[in-house]
């Protein structure tokens, strides 16, 4: 199997890859913190968020394979959910972590080729 190499990181993989490739070991909170401020100051967070494209993409995190077609669009919808979610239901990042779903995010950001300068000017449509 040949490995390709990436031009640019997106901002995430680099450094969040040995900590969402954890398994079950439980992530620190603060490293969790950590992760959601770097997904606000990245610009990887949607400022025009509904639940309705929620609902139409929920299904993306029934298996981690599902995001392997996701857009950054859908990405970032995904993120933005789960770090909304966690402010009423503490521990749904974690749970994210240990289902491998942040990980297939952040994987699939970097097969994009997204560098985190452009993250900000990707935006959701209906």
């Amino acid at each position: 199997m040949e490995t390709s190499i990436m031009k640019t990181d997106c901002g995430l993989y680099t450094k969040y890859l040995k900590d969402f490739s954890a398994g079950e070991v439980i992530l620190s909170h603060e490293r969790m913190l950590e992760f959601v401020n770097d997904l606000k100051t990245q610009g990887w967070l949607l400022a025009n968020f509904t639940w309705d494209y929620w609902y139409n993409n929920s299904y993306l995190v029934d298996k981690p394979a599902y995001i392997r077609d996701a857009s950054i669009a859908q990405c970032k919808l995904l993120l933005t959910a789960m770090t909304r979610l966690e402010v009423f239901s503490p521990g749904v990042l974690e749970n994210m972590r240990r289902q491998g779903i942040l990980l297939a995010i952040v994987e699939r950001l970097q097969n994009l080729n997204v560098p985190k300068s452009q993250s900000r000017f990707q935006s959701i449509t209906r």
